[in-house]
């Protein structure tokens, strides 16, 4: 939609946070944190994932201009979380006219200045590109591997699973993506990754958003992030580095890839996992080592 439209908003970017029970905290944590560091325009949809607590009701009174949905039932992480954030996609598509639409998770924290600039002039300078993350290379130069999700995809969309009774899965993706050279199970990490507005549009124009609950969740095991690689490759976009050491973005699975004085110093903008520092920093230690030198509460 033109953003002209009387009921689209023009922002740069639209940043997606998925969160469940226990998560409030950190969740508000990572909110002041865009508060802080993220001077383009932006709108931030979060989305509870079935919380027992009704925390949806809780972050609406809290933070009255986030946009906040609540999955109807219960969909988890993994490719249950893929069908969350693809809602959510189109939720921001119908809703706001936008450059980059870009997932975090809430154990991921902003901490400097001007990666959505970033992001939409290498978008700009590389039209090819549909997804920046942490691709081949992390921000502490090592190399990333896909093995085990190019197994993943080898064993759920193999045509032997209906000897099992069980229905082979995204066959027409994988057949799409194969036009441009698409590596097997080739990802970017999870924890924050950054897509263009044409990727995404792409993507819903050949229904590569319309996967229902009941099909992935009760048959896939594959995680957000590889599958949103694959519908990017299979829209006719490819993945690009934006996480490597030269980059701004410091990301690894399960606790930081650098030291928190490094992420500093480095002048990063985006990092994940605060779950452990490189010194062995609690979650609790690091954001608040990240909040004091940004002069937060």
């Amino acid at each position: 939609m033109p953003a002209s439209d009387p009921g689209i908003s023009a922002v740069d970017a639209v940043i997606f946070i998925p969160f469940t029970d226990g998560e409030l905290p950190m969740l508000l944590d990572t909110l002041r944190s865009i508060d802080r560091y993220v001077q383009e325009s932006h709108h931030v949809i979060a989305v509870d994932d079935c919380s027992d607590g009704r925390l949806d009701e809780e972050l609406r009174r809290l933070r009255p201009d986030v946009t906040v949905l609540r999955n109807p039932r219960k969909h988890g992480g993994r490719s249950g979380l893929y069908v969350t954030m693809s809602s959510a996609c189109k939720r921001a598509l119908d809703r706001f006219s936008f450059k980059v639409f870009m997932k975090m998770d809430t154990d991921a924290l902003m901490v400097g200045h001007g990666l959505v600039t970033q992001a939409i002039r290498y978008f700009e300078d590389h039209p090819e590109a549909g997804i920046l993350g942490s691709y081949h290379v992390r921000a502490d130069g090592r190399r990333r591997s896909w093995l085990k999700w190019k197994l993943g995809f080898l064993y759920e969309s193999s045509p032997l699973r209906a000897l099992w009774g069980r229905k082979p899965l995204w066959r027409d993706p994988i057949r799409m993506a194969r036009g441009r050279a698409y590596d097997m199970g080739e990802n970017v990490l999870g924890g924050a990754y950054l897509l263009r507005r044409e990727c995404l549009e792409s993507m819903r124009r050949l229904h590569l958003l319309d996967y229902e609950y009941e099909t992935i969740l009760s048959e896939s095991r594959i995680g957000d992030e590889i599958i949103f690689s694959l519908m990017c490759k299979a829209a006719g976009f490819d993945l690009h580095d934006f996480g490597a050491p030269q980059h701004s973005m410091a990301l690894a699975l399960t606790e930081l890839p650098l030291s928190k004085e490094e992420i500093l110093r480095q002048g990063k903008t985006v990092i994940h996992s605060v779950k452990r520092g490189k010194g062995g920093e609690s979650q609790e230690e690091l954001r608040a080592f990240f909040r004091d030198r940004a002069g937060g509460t």
